[in-house]
């Protein structure tokens, strides 16, 4: 049975790319997407950006790393500040899965195709939390887009068919706005530093240049 062994610098020391780096880049995301998401939750604003630490991640260090931190962050959440969050597990995972399949095709190199992106993660992320949403919460999450869904119940609409929509004007924004801020911090991150992530890719970016050029 092979295991695999953390890339080692001269010095001995574990290098940006190697098992311990990914642990270190977990709770960073996991503390951001926490931070940010808590307060965007309590100003009731109808975007959710608690998903960024889970999208920096996931181009960082791959899908798996993603996974763990979104749903890491979102079941701590749950303990701490908003006891639904745990039950959008789900898509917080599927928002780390298109962020690689997207990163592997270039999704994220250029501004622009960071946008046309977010914009096809947005409407991911609402689809896979609308049914959630509509039949085990009755349409209202506490989240700022519950605002919107009430308005479009008001005028008639199924509570199903008012969610998808509510999702399908808030989502796509607010997905967008996270791709963008992961990018830029990413860009923003010491050169040094993400040359040796190129160097020394986890196993699931193996073969696979970094993301954002």
């Amino acid at each position: 049975m092979s295991t695999s062994t953390p890339v080692l610098s001269d010095t001995g020391r574990q290098t940006p790319g190697s098992p311990s780096w990914v642990l270190a880049f977990v709770p960073l995301g996991i503390a951001l997407n926490l931070a940010i998401g808590t307060l965007i939750h309590a100003l009731r604003l109808p975007v959710y950006l608690d998903a960024i630490g889970t999208i920096v991640v996931t181009l960082l260090a791959g899908w798996r790393a993603g996974v763990v931190t979104g749903v890491g962050s979102f079941l701590l959440g749950g303990v701490l500040t908003n006891p639904v969050l745990p039950w959008f597990s789900g898509t917080q995972a599927a928002i780390a899965i298109y962020v690689a399949g997207m990163s592997r095709i270039g999704g994220f190199r250029t501004i622009w195709r960071t946008i046309l992106s977010g914009i096809g993660l947005g409407i991911v992320a609402g689809a896979v939390s609308a049914p959630i949403i509509a039949y085990l919460f009755g349409g209202v999450t506490g989240a700022g887009a519950s605002m919107v869904t009430a308005f479009l119940l008001s005028t008639g609409r199924t509570l199903l068919k008012s969610v998808v929509l509510s999702g399908l004007a808030c989502e796509p924004i607010d997905k967008t706005l996270q791709c963008l801020l992961a990018f830029w911090i990413i860009k923003g991150l010491p050169p040094t530093l993400l040359a040796k992530l190129q160097k020394n890719p986890t196993e699931d970016r193996k073969g696979q240049p970094l993301s954002i050029a």
